[in-house]
Parts: structure tokens; sequence; C-alpha cells
């Protein structure tokens, strides 16, 4: 006991040293796949100097990357992560696994001994699980002291995951470096029954704290759940490969976050974007096709918050919670009665997705109420950010109040129903919104309420706009996908959209008061912030009751329809 909490506290570079004075594996025994597919895009430009990771683009002639100065820590984490490893090994050509593959072999022997960074636990699980996945081409043609060396970093690793994976940062950085163990065991040479069982039953307990009853994960990012899911899915499949029964909290909470999975994932495996989601890629999770055990029990349920109506070829998707407390609230985005709406795969309404990848003004920028598709009142957002003293990754997002939603079915189409409070403590107003999905997915509309549902909430309201003031503004704001050409249309009435099949919408609303206005949207394959545009309706609350009627539709199909 007191050997093992010694372990779990000894530093990442003493734990590399003790783990380096055992002797290395022999061979591999099995050989799994890795958990992802990489981008030959994406090789194209690494082989070119162009290192594109987060966002965020650093350029370089030198014949690896490690001296380059990284512009945070993000982008130097992913770098010495390895999982660019998965794009070259997409290559076609020899001369580009050679050149990418050689920045590993350099780095084994700049850092192989615990020196210099990556040598966090789930850094160390992620070149770990790409080294043996591409360990036949990694020693293909290769001397023998290189396979010494690679044999000896692989063993360096597996040991240096068991004294420090319980030491990595609770959430996605324990399961990956976890994962990233029984990977090694699995896989290596002299690893022995007893340390994969426990291995095994170490992750079935730790998944099962993950993803709760319903599918959820504390962050509510939906990527964060794809990524967990990803992770227990592709080492539940190893283990079955290898013969092995995975322990049965592992298998549970796989089947609660896949159910859960379904609300947070488009069509084409492309996930929602709330709460710091930021990546295009679709996640699919084919292995367990089947498997996936439903969360959504009747109409009025949410899935970690998410209300999601599909109709034919469209899907909406509704932030009908709070955002995450604790830890959390540190990448947390005030999202609250935000929606994205799509239609054959084309994102149409969206939310400006996390700027953590462009640095902390566009990453905090991006966390406010006013870069999501949601309500605002009286001008101020309904969070609060507040700088953290010492903390690096950003700013404490909170928001008070009550959100309750759900959703409701008709012969015509679905409803969401969200009512929420977090505006009742500043200004005396709750806001109500209430979308509609036709049944056959072309038309969206909503309407969208600010009242005060009582006595002392009116008079909160008349504090803060008395009647000799200005009253208080209710604006709603819907963000378009860069892919979206908007015009104004109906004399200024009406936005006219184009999608990029061809086909053409409009977005009308009651009030007079509807605009285009300039907006961005991140998109962490780019390295820089794209533009696009948002439209705005306005209006006001008076007599403590405010309302925006809105819809959106197709009025043409697109030539291939």
């Amino acid at each position: 006991m007191i050997g093992a909490i010694a372990r779990s506290r000894m530093p990442n570079r003493f734990a590399v040293r003790m783990a380096r004075l055992q002797s290395g594996p022999g061979t591999l025994v099995w050989q799994p796949e890795p958990p992802v597919a990489g981008d030959r895009a994406a090789a194209r430009r690494l082989v070119n100097g162009l290192l594109l990771f987060e966002g965020r683009l650093v350029e370089t002639s030198a014949p690896d990357p490690w001296a380059l100065e990284p512009p945070d820590d993000v982008w130097r984490d992913h770098l010495h992560g390895h999982g660019w490893l998965d794009d070259a090994a997409t290559a076609e050509d020899g001369d580009t696994w050679k050149t990418l593959s050689d920045w590993a072999w350099t780095w084994i022997e700049h850092y192989g001994d615990g020196s210099g960074p990556g040598w966090q636990p789930e850094l160390a699980a992620r070149r770990l699980t790409r080294w043996i996945a591409y360990s036949a081409r990694f020693l293909a043609g290769q001397p023998t002291e290189r396979s010494h060396a690679f044999f000896a970093a692989l063993g360096t690793h597996a040991r240096y995951l068991e004294l420090r994976w319980p030491r990595a940062e609770t959430g996605i950085a324990r399961i990956e470096a976890l994962c990233g163990l029984v990977y090694a065991k699995l896989s290596l040479e002299g690893s022995g029954a007893g340390g994969v069982r426990r291995a095994l039953a170490q992750l079935g307990e730790l998944a099962q704290r993950m993803i709760s009853a319903d599918g959820a994960v504390a962050s509510r990012n939906p990527e964060d759940l794809a990524r967990i899911t990803t992770l227990l899915d592709w080492t539940a499949s190893g283990i079955a490969d290898a013969g092995l029964n995975a322990h049965a909290g592992h298998l549970a909470a796989l089947q609660r976050g896949l159910g859960a999975l379904s609300t947070v994932r488009y069509g084409d495996g492309r996930i929602a974007r709330f709460h710091g989601s930021r990546s295009g890629r679709a996640w699919q999770n084919t292995r367990t096709t089947g498997s996936e055990q439903r969360v959504v029990l009747g109409d009025e349920a949410s899935v970690m918050g998410y209300l999601k109506l599909s109709m034919e070829d469209a899907e909406l998707i509704v932030d009908g919670a709070l955002p995450a407390k604790g830890s959390h609230a540190l990448t947390a985005h005030a999202s609250a009665l935000a929606l994205e709406f799509w239609h054959k795969g084309q994102p149409i309404i969206v939310n400006c997705v996390s700027g953590a990848g462009f640095g902390r003004k566009f990453a905090n920028a991006s966390r406010r109420g006013a870069a999501h598709s949601t309500l605002e009142l009286g001008g101020r957002c309904a969070s609060t950010l507040s700088p953290v003293k010492g903390e690096r990754r950003g700013a404490s997002l909170t928001m008070s109040g009550k959100l309750t939603a759900r959703i409701n079915e008709a012969t015509d189409g679905s409803w969401a129903l969200c009512e929420s409070t977090t505006y009742q403590k500043r200004f005396g107003l709750n806001c109500e919104r209430r979308l509609h999905l036709s049944a056959d997915g072309l038309m969206l509309s909503g309407e969208d309420t600010a009242l005060a549902p009582s006595a002392a909430t009116r008079t909160r309201a008349s504090e803060k706009f008395p009647e000799d003031g200005p009253p208080c503004p209710f604006v709603a704001r819907f963000h378009l996908h860069p892919d979206i050409e908007a015009r104004m249309a109906l004399a200024g009435r009406g936005v006219a959209l184009k999608l990029p099949d061809g086909s053409h919408w409009l977005m009308t609303a009651d009030q007079p008061d509807i605009t285009l206005e300039p907006s961005i949207f991140f998109d962490d394959a780019r390295p820089t912030p794209r533009a696009t545009q948002q439209i705005v309706v306005r209006t006001a609350v008076m007599e403590y009751w405010g309302r925006i009627s809105w819809s959106l539709a197709r009025k043409s199909a697109g030539p291939s329809d």
C-alpha cells in the first residue's frame, strides 16, 4: 500500500528513470489497430513543414520539429503526443512516412530518457499506442540498434504508465493514460496475466465513474464524450481480439456512452459543437454497432442536458442545461438555450465554436453568450467569466438559476420546450424557447419569450428597467456556417440563405428589426478564424413581456434533389 502511494506521487521525470532501470520487452505479442484514422491532407502539410495543430500553424524547414518554439502548451502537447503518426500512416508514398517517422526516432533519441516536454501520462499513452500500432513500418529496414532502442522505449513507456496513470489529470487524460496501459499490457511480451487482469479491472472502475447512469460526462462537452467512448470502444475490441473479457463496468459504461452519443452526434458522425467541442472530424463507433444502451426513456428526457429533434434530413440539437461546474467551469461555454440546425449533413445555424486554439482573447470571447445561437437580455450575457489566479487553462464560467427542457412529439413534427431563470436574479425576467421542427424537416420555427412571472420578479424588473427609462433589449442570435451565402431579402424583413447544395432557405421574423451582422467561426483545421455572418433579431421587453417569433424554411431544393 505504501509503495503504491509513493509510486503515484513521484515526479514524472523520476518515474521515467525508474522505468528505464528495468529490462524492456523483447517482442510484441499482439498489434491492434490505432484508435483513430489519419488525414492524408494533414500528412502532406506536415511533410512540407506546415505544422497545424489545434488551429495554430507553425512553419519550419528543419528536418524535425523538436527545436521549434511552440505557440502554446496545447500545440506542444499535440506535437509530443505523436498523434500525427496517424496522418503519416495514410500517405501513399514511402518518402512521407520515412520523413515523419524519423521525427519519432529523433524524439526517442532526444527525450526517451525522460528529459524535455511530453512526459505527462496521457501523452506517453498516445505515443505508445501509435508506436505499437505502426511498429511493423517503424522497424522495416532498420538496423538492430534501432530495433533495440525502439523496444526499450516501449518498455519504458509501459512501466511509466503503470507508475503514473493515477496522477493524470481527472477526466479524459486519466482514461487515455489507463487505456494506453491496457494496450501495452495486451501487446508487450512479459506483462503477465495478473498485470493484465489488474489493468482491465482498473479501466472498468474508472469508466464507470466517468460515464454516469444517463451516459453523460461531467464536462458536458460532446467531443469529450466522443473521445471517451472511442477509447473505450477501441480497448474493448482489442481485449476481445486478444481472447479476453473486458470488465463488466467497462462494457456497461461504453454502452451508456454510445447511447448518449447518438443524441449529440449528427448523421454523418460529426459532433455537436458545444462547451469546447472543436473538431470537425466524424466520430464513428462501428465495432459496437447495435450495443448502445439507449438512455432516452421518454419524450421528456434530455441526454447530457441536450435535446435532439430529427425529421427526415433535418437535425436540431439544443443545449437545455446549465454549464458544468467545478473544474469543468474552466472550459464551459454560455450556451444555455443555444441551438444548432443541420440539413442533409450541412450545418446552417451554428455556434462560433471554441476559440481556444487561437489565443486567450478568442478563447474567452467564444465562451460568451453572444458567440452562440441563443438569447440575450439587457445587452448582457447570462453568465459570468472570472479569471482564476494561477490558472493557465482559462477563466471560470458561472451561470445562476435553473433550466428545464423537454421534447414533445406531435403529428406535424417535434417540439423542444425550454425554460430558463438564468436572467431572473439580474433582471427579474425568465426566458422561454419553443422550437418546432416540421415532420418533413423543411421548416424550423421558434417562439422566444421573455417575461416576469411573479410580483417579486416584476419588482426586480422595474428596478432594473424603470418606466421612465429605456426598455430591456431582447435579442436572438443565429450564427451561420461560413459555407452559407446570406443576404437581406423581402425589403429588409427577411434573410435569404443559399446552401452549398444549391437549395434556398428563408428566415423571417415577426419583428421588423432583423439584420445580418458579421460573425466568425473557429475551425481547428484552419490557421485563422473564418469570417461568417449572423442573423440578429431584436425587440424589447414592454410591461414585463417580450416575444420574438421566427421561422427558417426551405424555399427551393438543390439541383440534385
